[in-house]
């Protein structure tokens, strides 16, 4: 996730970790739903949710910048917020990208369908808060049901709606810093109204009032005012009058400046010299008349049309994701990094570099540790089904006193690279991740089912032991998932799916 933004995160209270917070937070809103639907007639009843609770599932829409890492983060706190129980946590909680669930809340309240044709290539761009997400498909059928693939790998960039909002703070502050309205509780009213969508009361205040400064700014615009106080907030000396006060077109155009800068060079990179005619804007930040208009100069001189949702006052990733579990309308996805793992690869001329490491394995093969195996290619397109199994082989002296504990501790470390290009190593000499390498999990599984496969060979050195198996690696839906396969006298075995622990 690109970060060219910065946002000062205040720190936790002491004692409470981000585990904690996030648990929190999760407990508390599934609480509120919980009391929500029970409270209104119409709904269901206390008892139609306890029955259903167990078996209902969890759907959770991340940014598009966030990987497998933080599924395993946020599995964990659903866990620990009692939404799901360890046993069900596979089954029960799933993970969809903000963009994705937004095409299919698009596709579902949009006008996609009247000019979405076979072959089509459009960008969808999920403007929100605080993360701006876009993902390039082409419509493999226009038919129902619709059929989308991604094309390459999403983009994510931090310059959502706060990052406005913080630079009109700024500049407000500015404006009256000599006067009585530069203090934190106006400032913070004014903010308040500024990114208002409609109707609000301002907290506090016994006013309630109709501002869409943000929302409603658009070039040509020159009134733009923030009604956020009452009769008595007056001061013509800085422009306050009966509490509301006028921004010039060009004070809110530079809060705007920086986020729609770094969204149109994100988009500009993803859709790069392909050939689009659409790019769809959703979410809270894309209602933004301004940015709409900013991407319609960038774009529009290369036949891009601007679409955006029909529906704007929903929400689009929540309901898209329900939508998304009905329909799936995306059946395949492009990989966002290259995925592997670190191995002993049989030694050869592009590991000369470090062949003072090489060693000899029980079979006699000459290796080199720490070479990184690819497992997938960052931009490579998966389909919902996609499963791919590496073959890997495991040799032990005759010896050896260690060969069953070995498989029950199974383990592998799965890397990411932010490359199509794989590396060629994944470790230094100390055996630590590369620069660029990054741990994304670990894979543990009990391999003890195995040791009846164990083959006695005779090597250079003498008798071992070798086994041959292989990592079942599915990423074709929105999560990872392994597995071990070996075969054992022409049956095929396997493990169920394997334990992931996440940094």
């Amino acid at each position: 996730m690109k970060r060219s933004l910065s946002r000062p995160i205040p720190p936790l209270p002491p004692n409470v970790t981000l585990e904690q917070a996030y648990t929190d937070i999760m407990s508390y809103m599934f609480r509120h739903t919980r009391e929500f639907f029970e409270s209104r007639p119409g709904y269901i009843n206390t008892n139609t949710w306890s029955r259903l609770q167990n078996s209902m599932e969890i759907i959770l829409a991340t940014p598009n910048g966030w990987d497998i890492r933080e599924q395993g983060f946020l599995r964990r706190v659903a866990i620990r917020a009692g939404l799901i129980n360890s046993s069900s946590a596979e089954t029960r909680l799933t993970f969809i990208t903000e963009a994705e669930a937004s095409i299919h809340f698009a596709l579902h309240h949009g006008s996609i369908r009247n000019w979405l044709r076979e072959d089509a290539m459009f960008a969808v761009v999920d403007a929100g808060g605080s993360t701006v997400d876009s993902t390039l498909y082409v419509c493999k059928s226009a038919q129902t049901p619709i059929r989308l693939e991604e094309v390459a790998s999403s983009k994510c960039v931090q310059a959502g709606g706060i990052f406005v909002d913080e630079q009109a703070e700024v500049i407000l502050k500015q404006k009256f810093r000599n006067s009585r309205f530069g203090t934190s509780d106006y400032i913070s009213a004014m903010v308040r109204v500024f990114e208002l969508k409609a109707w609000n009361p301002v907290i506090g205040s016994s006013f309630t009032y109709y501002s869409q400064t943000k929302r409603l700014f658009a070039a040509g615009r020159n009134s733009n005012v923030i009604d956020f106080g009452g009769p008595g907030d007056t001061d013509n000396a800085v422009g306050v009058r009966r509490g509301k006060v006028s921004l010039t077109a060009a004070e809110v155009a530079s809060c705007f400046a920086v986020p729609i800068r770094d969204i149109r060079d994100s988009v500009r990179s993803l859709i790069d010299a392909r050939n689009i005619q659409y790019l769809v804007l959703v979410g809270g930040f894309g209602e933004s008349s301004y940015l709409k208009q900013e991407l319609e100069s960038a774009f529009g001189a290369r036949g891009v049309s601007i679409v955006v949702a029909e529906e704007p006052s929903r929400k689009a990733a929540a309901e898209g994701a329900s939508i998304w579990r009905l329909t799936h309308n995306v059946k395949a996805r492009a990989a966002r990094y290259t995925y592997g793992t670190n191995f002993a690869d049989v030694y050869n001329q592009k590991y000369c570099e470090r062949s003072d490491l090489k060693i000899t394995n029980p079979d006699g093969r000459i290796v080199m540790p720490g070479a990184f195996s690819t497992w997938v290619k960052k931009d490579v397109v998966l389909a919902d089904d996609f499963a791919h199994a590496v073959p890997y082989a495991w040799a032990w002296s005759s010896n050896s006193s260690s060969i069953l504990s070995d498989l029950r501790g199974y383990s592998t470390k799965v890397y990411m690279w932010d490359s199509a290009a794989p590396p060629t190593w994944a470790l230094d000499r100390q055996g630590n991740p590369m620069p660029g390498i990054r741990h994304l999990c670990t894979i543990t599984a009990d391999l003890s089912g195995l040791y009846s496969s164990l083959t006695l060979c005779n090597g250079p050195s003498g008798q071992y032991y070798q086994v041959h198996f292989s990592v079942l690696i599915s990423l074709g839906g929105t999560q990872l998932s392994a597995r071990v396969q070996w075969d054992d006298k022409a049956r095929l075995f396997e493990t169920m799916k394997g334990e992931m622990s996440y940094d």
